[in-house]
Formats: structure tokens, C-alpha cells, sequence
């Protein structure tokens, strides 16, 4: 009797896989702002200001040039920055600015502020051992990105790992090692480097 058989690709290299789904046309615009205005301005030939924010009229233009973008108008910018959650970008007046991950050479101006009594780090379980010897620092971001609960820095730290190690930041302690927090949306707060004493690892 003959066994059943898998299918196969035409190149008969074994069972063929689904194909993820198409990002959808929201999602590549999300994706594409992200890129210039967290990442690589000069892509498109835009210069960001020290708050990391393009004007939105060159944004839009700059956009339109790019292939499978040229219906793109100010309005869907603005309004997926202000849709958006969580929230990635912010309106200032008529610019825009990606909230947090930037990677840029010139360091963004943030507003500091004060913070909850305690903001949350979700990383592996390698990191994190790290983290409590030498501190928490940005990496290859500006900032130390952190989170307003477990929940959500849960969710970022499953990004890295399938059983994230959740860090507490004592925030009153650092402040007092002059280390200063900006608000970056909801549920995110960026900060400077942080030093081991202000970190405990929740069980």
C-alpha cells in the first residue's frame, strides 16, 4: 500500500510552507516612517530637527517618491500617527517625530520628566544577567527603552526570548544617581543609562 506523500514545492525541496500574510497598506506606511524618521532620514533626503521631527509637507512628498507610495497623503500620515496603539509618532505643530527607537548619529531632545516610582524591562534571561552586573544602557538606541508594567514589558521582552526575564527599575534611586526619564507615549518611558544598584529582577 502506498504511503501518503507530503507535498512538495515544483523545486522538490519538501513540503511547501504558507507565505505570511501581506502586510497591509497601513503597515508598510507605519514601516516606511519608522525607518526615516527613526533611522535613515537622509534615505529620502530629509534633515530631522534636534527634537528628531520633519516637516510634514516634506514628509509626505518624500514618501510619494518612493515606489508603491506615490498615492500617500498628509492626511494618512497624520492620521495613522495619531491612531496608532501604542502610538509610534507624534504631531508637533506641523512636523513629526517617531517616538522612541532612534538610532540616529545626533542625539534627540526629549523633555525630561518625573516617571513612576518604578518602570519595567522585559530582555532574556542572558541580557538580564548582564543588566544586573553592569547596569542597563541604550545599545545601539539613544535611549534605555522602558515600559509602565509587567504586562507590556512582558510583551517586548517575548520579541527576544519565549521566557523573558522582567527587570524593576527603582526610578526614585536613579533620579537621585542623576539619571533622567522622558515620556515617549502610554506605556513608554525612555531614560539614561541606568546603574545595577536601581535594578531587581521580579521573580
Amino acid at each position: 500500500m502506498e504511503r501518503d506523500r507530503k507535498p512538495h514545492d515544483r523545486q522538490g525541496r519538501g513540503p511547501s510552507r504558507p507565505r505570511p500574510p501581506r502586510p497591509s497598506a497601513e503597515e508598510r506606511l507605519s514601516r516606511l516612517l519608522a525607518f526615516v524618521l527613526r533611522h535613515h532620514p537622509e534615505e529620502v533626503g530629509l534633515t530631522l530637527d534636534e527634537q528628531g521631527a520633519a516637516d510634514l509637507d516634506e514628509l509626505t512628498r518624500a514618501v510619494q517618491a518612493r515606489p508603491g507610495f506615490q498615492d500617500v497623503t498628509r492626511e494618512q500620515i497624520e492620521r495613522l500617527a495619531t491612531a496608532q496603539v501604542p502610538p509610534r509618532f507624534e504631531i508637533l505643530g506641523g512636523r513629526i517625530r517617531a517616538r522612541y527607537g532612534h538610532t540616529l548619529q545626533e542625539r534627540i531632545r526629549f523633555e525630561p520628566a518625573d516617571p513612576p516610582d518604578a518602570l519595567f524591562h522585559g530582555t532574556t534571561p542572558q541580557i538580564a544577567e548582564q543588566v544586573l552586573t553592569d547596569g542597563l544602557e541604550p545599545g545601539g538606541r539613544q535611549y534605555v527603552h522602558l515600559s509602565v508594567d509587567t504586562p507590556a514589558a512582558r510583551d517586548v521582552g517575548r520579541r527576544h526570548s519565549p521566557e523573558p526575564v522582567i527587570l524593576s527599575i527603582d526610578t526614585v534611586s536613579a533620579r537621585k544617581a542623576g539619571v533622567r526619564f522622558y515620556p515617549a507615549g502610554p506605556a513608554v518611558w525612555l531614560s539614561d543609562s541606568i546603574p545595577p544598584e536601581c535594578i531587581t529582577r521580579l521573580p
